[in-house]
């Protein structure tokens, strides 16, 4: 049924719903955050700040619960065909937008004196051909998606089978779909209201439809204010009035306020670390390991790739201050298809002592079948790993002798992006960061820096995978294993974002390795 809302009656609903759905005394929530909220269209959605805007007052058809799995959001259900092509989900009926005071006076200026403020599966459908139509590449597995984002009067395998009915068509398989739709910016769009507005749609508070379990109603230059949505219908808890969001530009500055206690939250980098009275929540954002630079002249030589990977003497290795742990996979352990755990391959069980003669044997046979006299490696290390690195060097040299020489490069952290994006190294100590921090993103990340590794056989196996089921565990663990026996990834250990979080702060989690942020289910107690 359409609920058509006459705006002359807004004003007086919304008082009422706020009136009963905010009277409990639930505490104002505060984040102290390094990027300042400039954009409000969560399709364009880019730091810190954005993106907890994005994935508080905007709720697509799946999102992520406190344990990173993917859950339900504006979908109530769905199901997938045999083929692994066909998506059909089910929306919650009760689902409407939000449409504030500000929001009906842009709506009268404009002409319109009634608004249908019903979430259907048509907005689902202008939401996703969207995004679609920015020219992004992620949803290109939906049928028809790459011709519609040249010509957005191509066929594309999204439609409303009814109003709460959206079905989806890919072209081929993707593992990650689900995922995506959780972690994209895929959110419904109403095209009466983009139309209406045209180039001020999303410009500020006052032009934004919001669905989710908050809305936008201050956007400053040093803070932004989210408030309690109070006509969302979504099984989010949400236990907070509003969600204040603090714009300092300056990290060291985030950090002392935080241990002032004038934040409840603090979202620092995974290079620093505070202490204190406080809880560390953490995910996994990447696996860091000797990577080998695969397009390069050096390192796309196989055997030599093998060679050194398989003589790394692990017990040298020192953890840096920003590390979570040692990592005896690829893959993170958090990464595993439904309730299947991947194959037990450990890296980090290799003998360097065993595989020393063989390593020996067969570099002898490389250079006399190239007609060198020695491999020159370009080198490249992250200052916190030197005093290993070079632990692992001199057994190298020790095994290899003037056969294989290093010219290395020590690099800050911090300049870990520019060392990916340059590529001039051979061999380093990069991070392995996924787009989509699942299984199956994390091995394709071996296709862009730091591995830049092409291979059929890579190819070939990710072809058999289908949508998450426990019989993709088994080859994820082979593809694993492809990458480690064909020297091009060897994982050390991994690294996080933190969420710090102030005494009493609970309910608040960080999903999705950093780029999903959800504050809308954490609280603190009002102070006694």
């Amino acid at each position: 049924m359409k609920r058509v809302i006459s705006l002359i009656l807004v004003a007086a609903t919304l008082f009422m719903l706020c009136s009963c759905t905010m009277t409990d005394s639930s505490a104002q929530l505060t984040m102290g955050i390094f990027d300042s909220v400039v954009n409000l269209d969560p399709l364009y959605a880019t730091g810190d700040g954005e993106r907890i805007v994005a994935t508080n007052c905007f709720e697509g058809l799946l999102r992520f619960d406190s344990k990173g799995k993917i859950d339900l959001g504006g979908a109530t259900a769905y199901s997938v065909s045999k083929d692994n092509l066909v998506y059909t989900f089910r929306l919650n009926p009760s689902a409407v937008w939000h449409v504030s005071k500000s929001t009906q006076t842009i709506l009268e200026e404009v002409g319109i004196t009634e608004f249908d403020n019903t979430i259907t599966a048509e907005d689902y459908v202008f939401g996703i051909k969207r995004f679609i139509e920015t020219g992004y590449a992620d949803l290109n597995a939906i049928k028809g998606a790459k011709e519609y984002s040249a010509d957005n009067t191509a066929e594309i395998g999204v439609a409303a089978i009814d109003e709460y009915t959206l079905q989806i068509t890919l072209a081929y398989k993707d593992p990650d779909f689900l995922y995506k739709l959780a972690t994209l910016p895929v959110y419904p769009c109403e095209q009466s209201f983009l139309d209406a507005l045209n180039n001020i749609y999303y410009s500020n508070p006052s032009t934004l439809l919001c669905n989710g379990p908050y809305y936008v109603e201050e956007v400053l230059e040093t803070e932004t204010i989210l408030k309690r949505n109070p006509d969302y219908t979504g099984k989010v808890q949400i236990q907070n009035k509003s969600i204040l969001l603090y714009i300092t530009g300056k990290r060291n500055a985030m950090e002392s306020r935080f241990t002032e206690g004038k934040y409840d939250i603090y979202l620092t980098p995974s290079t620093s670390r505070i202490s204190g009275n406080t809880t560390s929540y953490t995910s996994i954002d990447a696996t860091w390991g000797l990577a080998f630079n695969c397009s390069t002249s050096v390192g796309s030589i196989a055997e030599l790739r093998s060679i050194l990977l398989s003589t790394i003497d692990y017990s040298k290795i020192e953890l840096p201050a920003f590390a979570t742990g040692k990592a005896d996979r690829i893959i993170p352990n958090n990464y595993t298809v439904g309730d299947a755990s991947y194959s037990d391959f450990s890296p980090a069980k290799l003998s360097y002592a065993k595989n020393a003669k063989v390593a020996q044997a067969n570099l002898e046979v490389l250079l006399k079948r190239t007609g060198k006299e020695a491999y020159t490696i370009e080198l490249s290390i992250p200052a916190p790993l030197e005093t290993s690195m070079s632990a692992i060097i001199e057994n190298w040299q020790a095994l290899f002798e003037d056969k294989i020489l290093f010219d290395t490069r020590i690099f800050d952290v911090e300049d870990v992006d520019k060392i990916l994006a340059e590529g001039n190294y051979d061999l380093a100590i990069l991070p392995l960061s996924p787009v989509y921090k699942t299984a199956f993103g994390m091995l394709d990340a071996v296709s862009g820096a730091p591995c830049n590794y092409k291979d059929k056989k890579m190819t070939a196996l990710r072809s058999q995978l289908k949508t998450s089921n426990e019989e993709n565990a088994a080859l994820c663990g082979r593809m694993e294993k492809h990458l480690v026996d064909n020297g091009v990834f060897v994982p050390l250990f991994f690294s996080s974002n933190d969420l710090y979080l102030g005494d009493g702060v609970k309910g608040v989690y960080l999903a999705n390795g950093g780029s999903m942020i959800y504050l809308h289910s954490g609280s603190k107690p009002e102070a006694k």
